[in-house]
């Protein structure tokens, strides 16, 4: 499998899917698990060490050792969903701040400077594949810009379900990127029927998931508890 790999890239690749799989498991617990309990909050921060793990290893992957167009993709969008996810708990339906800003910005001209790249150094692709990924975080990006000018009131009473759906939109990044890998042969339809799944799932968890919450969600104490 790692035949004429270098041992730093068999490590870069290893880490990367130790960190998949952790982020894997720990996703489902907190899906799962009661919102705001001990359980929930426990699983959200083993889920964001072992994402920064992922874009890290991907970064390094993409850049130094072996490009894939996909692989590139899905890091700019789950990259941009945890870290979105988590700034959404810090806010608390507040506005957006700088880092905020910044992240937006970057996400969106990362996207159109990734296409025009893709066709000027003709690199392989695949259209269908890589818009239902990046298509999913531009929409994201240009809603979090739109938050500087929405009402205040509507800010604050979404601000859960914005934490929900961002974490589980990279959640299903990191499932539609372990389909492709697995199963490359089977592309795109290996990375697309866990996208199309997760937003299904999302959709159904964002109208019925409150039914469920026995509780409000904590920020702080998530917030602290992933500063410890």
């Amino acid at each position: 499998m790692f035949i004429g790999y270098s041992f730093a890239h068999v490590a870069n690749i290893l880490l990367h899917i130790l960190g998949g799989t952790i982020a894997l498991g720990a996703g489902i617990v907190a899906l799962i698990a009661q919102k705001g309990g001990r359980l929930h909050i426990r699983s959200g921060r083993v889920f964001i060490y072992a994402y920064s793990v992922i874009v890290v290893s991907a970064i390094f992957g993409v850049l130094i050792f072996e490009f894939r167009s996909f692989l590139a993709v899905a890091t700019i969008a789950s990259a941009y969903d945890v870290f979105a996810g988590y700034r959404a708990l810090r806010l608390r339906g507040e506005r957006p701040q700088t880092p905020d800003i910044i992240a937006s910005l970057i996400v969106f001209a990362a996207a159109g400077v990734f296409v025009l790249a893709i066709h000027a150094l003709n690199k392989p692709w695949s259209p269908g594949l890589t818009w239902s990924v990046l298509g999913g975080v531009l929409l994201l990006s240009v809603y979090d810009l739109l938050r500087l000018r929405l009402p205040s009131a509507w800010l604050r009473r979404v601000w859960v379900q914005e934490h929900l759906y961002k974490m589980l939109a990279a959640y299903i990044a990191v499932t539609a990127t372990a389909g492709a890998t697995i199963f490359p042969r089977l592309q795109p339809w290996s990375a697309l029927v866990p996208v199309i799944i997760g937003e299904a799932a999302t959709a159904a968890f964002l109208i019925a998931g409150p039914r469920f919450w026995q509780r409000p969600l904590p920020a702080k104490a998530l917030v602290g508890s992933i500063g410890q």
